[in-house]
């Protein structure tokens, strides 16, 4: 009986299943057009905030680059896989479970990345690595180890506000600085599923029939954790109320399930407006992605959304209070960040309850300017 031919150095391998190309065309290994080799096996363990996982996708590049043909595996929570799932350069997405640690453990790492400063992350680093050195931050003896000075600065820049608050260099280049890479950057990269952004459109195009107006989405919501990240309601219908008195657009209101009832508020305070709709997606991070993809500028707060435009090219502009402006890079522009000129306490990371405060501060008029301006760079 002659033995059938299986590559399982190829990163389009997948045993339990045919691979992608299989179904297509019918490849098959011995004579595939397809094959991709990996020499270098590496896991990236990134478990926070699901805006920061995506953001932290700008150092992919840089890993490509420095390896030979790698395959990456990505190390994430539930709420992220369908993201990672999108990131260009992720040849596997593991969840964190019980068979995720399993694979973790026996997965054979030629390197370990591991940028959270956290215990869980640095844990799940330390499982897969096996011994070996952890670039970021593993566990030595129950205790978070920076792999560096860089990884080390990061870790009292967590610790201490006053750190934080005086820093000037963006996430990703103090990721790149841990990982030993003093080239550029440019913003994570997804790809869209052909049927969710097709599926997108088509929802879009019933909620404004009219079409041929330009459209500016607005991520109404705000981290449960730092509230005042975005406006409140009343702000946001006077953003829109200017905006309409000064553009001929259509209004999206996007976010997720968490953001139905501050979406009806503001439809109640703006008024019946057919130019104005909720477009929420609470159904899949995908859909969101497309959704944002199909609009010409965005309004939000330092939340998912920004990270999203950056990664689909969508001109922001992006307001910002408790959290930090200068980690945020501005991509040439693509991201026009604006926060209170009046206080002295932004970047707190808290939730102040002042009623003077970094979001009722705003200028509403400059916010228009801005995204008007976004607009225009969307045009050329």
């Amino acid at each position: 009986m002659t033995s059938i031919v299986l590559n399982t150095a190829c990163r389009h391998f997948r045993g339990s299943r045919p691979c992608m190309f299989n179904k297509l065309d019918g490849s098959e290994c011995a004579t595939c057009r397809h094959i991709s080799e990996y020499r270098d096996r590496i896991l990236f363990v990134k478990l926070d905030a699901i805006g920061d996982v995506l953001r932290t996708a700008s150092v992919l590049p840089a890993i490509m680059a420095r390896y030979d043909s790698p395959y990456i595996a990505w190390v994430t929570r539930r709420e992220s896989v369908d993201l990672v799932d999108m990131l260009d350069h992720v040849d596997e997405v593991i969840e964190v479970s019980e068979i995720g640690l399993a694979r973790v453990a026996t997965g054979g790492w030629d390197e370990v990345f591991s940028l959270s400063n956290d215990v869980p992350s640095a844990a799940i680093a330390t499982l897969g690595a096996g011994g070996r050195p952890i670039v970021g931050y593993g566990l030595a003896r129950g205790v978070l180890e920076p792999s560096n000075s860089a990884a080390r600065a990061w870790l009292e820049m967590a610790a201490f506000d006053r750190l934080k608050q005086a820093n000037t260099r963006s996430y990703q280049r103090i990721m790149l600085d841990i990982i030993g890479y003093a080239g550029d950057f440019a913003p994570p990269a997804l790809t869209i599923p052909p049927a969710i952004a097709t599926s997108a459109a088509a929802r879009i195009a019933d909620l404004f029939p009219a079409g041929g107006r330009k459209r500016v989405a607005v991520n109404v919501g705000a981290d449960r954790r730092w509230p005042k990240k975005m406006l409140d309601a009343k702000a946001i219908a006077d953003f829109i109320a200017r905006l309409r008195s000064r553009a001929a657009v259509d209004v999206l209101l996007v976010g997720g399930a968490a953001e139905t009832e501050k979406s009806a508020e503001v439809l109640a305070l703006h008024g019946e407006d057919a130019h104005v709709r909720a477009a929420l997606t609470p159904r899949s991070v995908p859909e969101f992605v497309a959704t944002l993809a199909a609009t010409d500028a965005l309004l939000c707060g330092d939340t998912l959304a920004l990270h999203v435009a950056s990664a689909v090219g969508l001109p922001t502009v992006a307001i910002f209070g408790p959290t930090s402006l200068p980690e945020i890079a501005d991509f040439g522009g693509l991201i026009c960040k604006i926060a209170t000129p009046l206080l002295s306490c932004l970047g707190c990371y808290g939730d102040c309850k002042k009623t003077q405060n970094c979001m009722s501060l705003l200028d509403i008029d400059r916010l228009v300017d801005a995204v008007l301006t976004q607009l225009g760079r969307r045009a050329s």
